[in-house]
């Protein structure tokens, strides 16, 4: 599930000549499992207490300037990193690309990971603009690389072509608060109802993710979190999420009574699971089947190094032998996909192989349209 390790403190902040920073992650946009105690320490004032944490442009304290634009995302960032202490000037959409990697998993579904895409970019221009931060011997940084701001870290990004598909779409989009550029705070957070989290200043990636399956996009996202008085700028016609967005997914859990299980399998609580379950075998010869209607399937499952071979078949003909083995745990992974032009009666089974090194399988969610 979700890690999102950095951004944003627990209210908003008025702008500029102060610039702490705080995380909120979700989903990887949400960066690691660690994450919640570590922020969210400072401003304990309400919320409705404060005004929106709005963009100061152009002005100059300390004698560090920032970015001075709040329609165009800045040239370049300032980061301090911790453990050197260098301050490094980074092209930013290098720099939003490699934070989203590290704190937005691939394996989430693509509308939160766009979502995040526009989180991790705005909160970091946000902390570009107006004055910047000083070091003790009075170097200007915007952002420093750990959890108390974003993680920017290249060596150990997972950066995949999600990640960039969904930074090249969302690159345009503005989130403004009474027309004022504002911080986009996010956090893993918990595993609950869409939008049940939701303050208005940050967003959650684990609840998040309920929403991406129940159908809403990026955008639909993005206003479940941040609103009210969200206004979004920037986005054009082709905003929208891609392929089959517009279909309501339908979300079988493991648990559900439509799969017809055959041989040994077992079922365990899990709360990086969907739903908090999923069901195992590692016999040869296990299946489960599931009979629908739509014109698109995903086969959700966890992989790690235990997993092992299954055999995806689809109206009784094999279609696809999958290997379930990741170098490290990927819980909600889709291990299969499939699209048809038209929504008809089919079924899908799967079929443990069961090899002796790697035998398990995992079955953790379908989700039709």
């Amino acid at each position: 599930m979700p890690t999102a390790n950095s951004a944003v403190v627990d209210q908003p902040m008025k702008p500029a000549v102060l610039r702490i920073s705080s995380h909120q992650p979700r989903v990887r946009r949400m960066a690691v499992a660690a994450l919640g105690a570590v922020l969210g320490v400072s401003l304990l004032i309400p919320v409705e207490a404060i005004d929106p944490p709005a963009a100061a442009a152009g002005s100059s304290v300390n004698g560090c300037s920032g970015w001075s634009s709040t329609t165009r995302p800045p040239d370049s960032i300032r980061v301090l990193r911790r453990r050197s202490g260098r301050i490094e000037r980074v092209p930013f959409r290098k720099y939003v690309v490699t934070v989203l990697g590290k704190e937005w998993p691939s394996y989430l579904p693509q509308p939160v990971v766009e979502a995040g895409a526009v989180a991790v970019k705005q909160y970091a221009w946000y902390h570009s603009l107006g004055s910047a931060r000083v070091t003790r011997d009075g170097r200007c940084y915007d952002v420093n690389d750990g959890v108390g701001d974003q993680l920017y870290k290249p060596k150990r990004a997972r950066v995949g072509q999600d990640h960039y598909r969904a930074v090249n779409k969302t690159w345009d989009v503005r989130l403004l608060k009474n027309g004022r550029l504002f911080m986009t705070g996010y956090r893993r957070g918990a595993k609950d109802k869409c939008g049940r989290d939701a303050t208005g200043w940050k967003l959650y990636a684990r609840s998040a993710t309920r929403c991406a399956y129940r159908g809403l996009d990026y955008l639909d996202i993005l206003r479940k979190y941040y609103s009210p008085d969200l206004e979004i700028a920037g986005a054009g016609p082709g905003a929208r999420s891609s392929s089959l967005a517009t279909d309501k997914p339908r979300v079988v859990d493991d648990r559900s009574r439509t799969i017809a299980w055959r041989g040994t399998w077992r079922r365990i609580r899990s709360s990086s699971a969907v739903d908090n379950t999923l069901t195992y075998s590692g016999m040869a010869g296990s299946s489960a089947t599931f009979k629908f209607v739509g014109r698109s399937l995903e086969l959700v499952g966890q992989k790690d190094p235990r997993h092992g071979w299954v055999d995806v078949f689809v109206n009784g003909r094999r279609v696809a032998r999958v290997d379930m083995y990741a170098a490290q745990r990927q819980n909600q992974q889709t291990f299969f996909e499939m699209d048809w032009r038209r929504a008809r009666a089919r079924t899908v089974r799967i079929k443990v192989l069961g090899t002796a090194a790697r035998p398990r399988v995992d079955l953790d969610a379908i989700i039709i349209r």
